[in-house]
């Protein structure tokens, strides 16, 4: 979760990976012996759940920012 986060940080992130780190915060979320597991799954399943929007501007404003432009 925590790579994905920081190349989403980064700019670095594909949209399809909000999808994965979704899934991986469910599969974490209740299934660990220890609390921290869905202290840290639950802030991202908030975050996507009421901003995946932004998520995914962001995420297409870093690509269309880092790709070349194209010669005239």
């Amino acid at each position: 979760m925590w790579r994905v986060m920081t190349r989403m940080v980064e700019g670095r992130a594909t949209p399809d990976e909000i999808d994965t780190l979704e899934q991986v915060t469910r599969q974490v979320e209740g299934h660990t012996i220890c609390a921290l597991g869905d202290a840290a799954a639950w802030p991202i399943q908030g975050l996507i759940r009421h901003f995946r929007p932004v998520m995914e501007e962001r995420i297409a404003s870093y690509r269309k920012r880092s790709m070349p432009m194209a010669a005239e």
